[in-house]
């Protein structure tokens, strides 16, 4: 004979709460890992931005001769044609101009971000009264002082628990209708300018302070590799590993 769970019994079987625990502990780690593979990729990017790796503007730009102008050669697709290594070689220009011009693609983003910050005053301005209720509050709460309103104690009526979740909902209303919008457009600028930037600037066009034409990747398009001159006599190649130039 079979036994049967009642109906209103609140017993969980018990493989239930094997895979509810597995299912969280697995969960927890997934969690643990990304945060640790993120936190390692930041301090990889951390340690390369710095003074040291700013390239200078004109080998940002590709500028070349007294007359400060862009080169023809410094702004070029990828590739010439459409075929199956095509996204291959995006991805490739991509991330070694990203690797290569860290910091000033950070210097950008930077600056971008202060930019759109100081064109949104009203933006400023909520987010510091929003700042100083919270720090009063915290202060309030940890020196456990009394909310005192024209010698009456309202803190009974307004309690820790209800001003807390009242700054709950005035910070995300702030967020959401002042700095939103603010922080999206900052964003897709960056993310246009940068992406625009590494996907174009022919990394094999690399003007150095001396004058001299310079290359940190070997192409694997046979084509391309027609329009470079191989006189190793007057030029230099530089391979980015780790940040260093060799």
């Amino acid at each position: 004979m079979t036994s049967e769970v009642p109906s209103g019994s609140t017993d969980v079987p018990l493989t239930r709460k094997e895979d509810a625990r597995h299912s969280t502990v697995g969960s927890i780690f997934e969690t643990e890992k990304t945060r640790r593979y993120l936190l390692t990729k930041f301090t990889l990017y951390r340690d390369k931005i710095n003074i040291e790796t700013l390239r200078p503007l004109p080998i940002f730009l590709g500028i070349t001769g007294p007359s400060f102008c862009i080169a023809a050669d410094a702004f070029t697709p990828p590739s010439k044609k459409m075929d199956k290594n095509t996204l291959e070689k995006v991805k490739q220009r991509v991330g070694l101009n990203t690797a290569y011009f860290l910091t000033n693609y950070t210097l950008i983003a930077t600056g971008t971000f202060v930019v759109v910050v100081l064109l949104h005053p009203m933006m400023i301005l909520c987010s510091v009264f929003v700042y100083l209720l919270w720090k009063v509050h915290n202060v309030m709460v940890n020196d456990n002082i009394p909310l005192v309103v024209m010698g009456k104690d309202i803190g009974q009526y307004l309690t820790v628990e209800m001003r807390t979740k009242i700054l709950y909902f005035l910070t995300l209303w702030v967020v959401v209708f002042y700095c939103l919008i603010p922080f999206l457009l900052a964003t897709g600028l960056t993310a246009l300018m940068v992406m625009t930037h590494a996907l174009l600037r022919d990394p094999k066009q690399i003007e150095t302070g001396r004058g001299t034409v310079s290359s940190y990747y070997k192409d694997n398009d046979s084509d391309d590799d027609d329009d470079v001159n191989d006189d190793s006599s007057g030029s230099e190649v530089m391979v980015e590993k780790g940040g260093d130039t060799v």
